[in-house]
């Protein structure tokens, strides 16, 4: 007759009361290091906290004088106290745009290098570069400003911005008394982009580019006959 047959079943697990003692012997005779490592650990967690805390207080702060900031001291002041906040590149850029617009053209210039050294990669970086050639206009370097133009707009042709460096590009004709090339650009945005936002630009700056090529026709000059004595 065959024997009985194996159970398949596994034979439960002694219960083992020495690990326990040794983990509490272990709890007793480590209960110092615990306890400090337990308490670096809460101090590690209340550091971080305070810290992302006061971090975002900061970010709160500085948001609030990005809003009411307007001259180029209370930008200054804004990134003095706050350099690493996240509105501190928008900062930078709208220092650098009041200082072009007060004629610091210098300073301006100064400041879009700045922040293009310091954001290469920023979504409005290319805005500083434009803002850097448009410095250079003001600053009567109006060659140099020509070429900055034209790169810019060969480089990026789609870019929002794209129209502003073409008007550029077309006012450094201007200056440089080179009015058919320059009424061509306005002429021929405005039939590209008949329903651009920028039209009213280009339509204002031809109506000033015509009035100053009328203005250099010479004006004829009627002598009055003078009555002899």
């Amino acid at each position: 007759m065959p024997g009985p047959v194996p159970s398949s079943k596994s034979p439960a697990p002694e219960y083992n009361p020495i690990a326990l003692e040794d983990v509490l012997h272990f709890l007793k005779t480590n209960y110092t290091a615990l306890a400090v490592g337990a308490a670096i650990i809460v101090l590690v967690a209340a550091g971080l906290t305070t810290y992302f805390m006061q971090q975002r207080r900061n970010a709160e702060r500085a948001s609030q004088m990005l809003l009411v900031a307007q001259s180029p001291k209370q930008w200054e002041e804004l990134l003095a106290q706050y350099p690493d906040a996240k509105v501190a590149p928008i900062a930078l850029l709208a220092l650098a745009s009041s200082q072009y617009g007060s004629g610091a053209y210098d300073q301006a210039l100064a400041t879009y290098g700045k922040f293009l050294e310091k954001y290469p990669r920023h979504g409005m970086a290319l805005a500083a570069e434009l803002g850097k050639i448009q410095c250079q206009e003001g600053r009567g370097e109006i060659e140099m400003a020509f070429n900055g133009y034209a790169l810019f707009v060969a480089k990026h042709p789609d870019h929002f911005l794209a129209p502003q460096a073409l008007f550029g590009k077309a006012r450094c004709l201007q200056i440089m008394r080179r009015y058919p090339e320059a009424k061509v650009i306005y002429e021929d945005f405005i039939a590209a982009h008949p329903k651009s936002e920028w039209v009213p630009q280009a339509e204002f700056a031809m109506r000033y580019l015509d009035r100053e090529i009328r203005a250099q026709r010479p004006v004829a000059v009627t002598k009055v006959p003078t009555s002899q004595p």
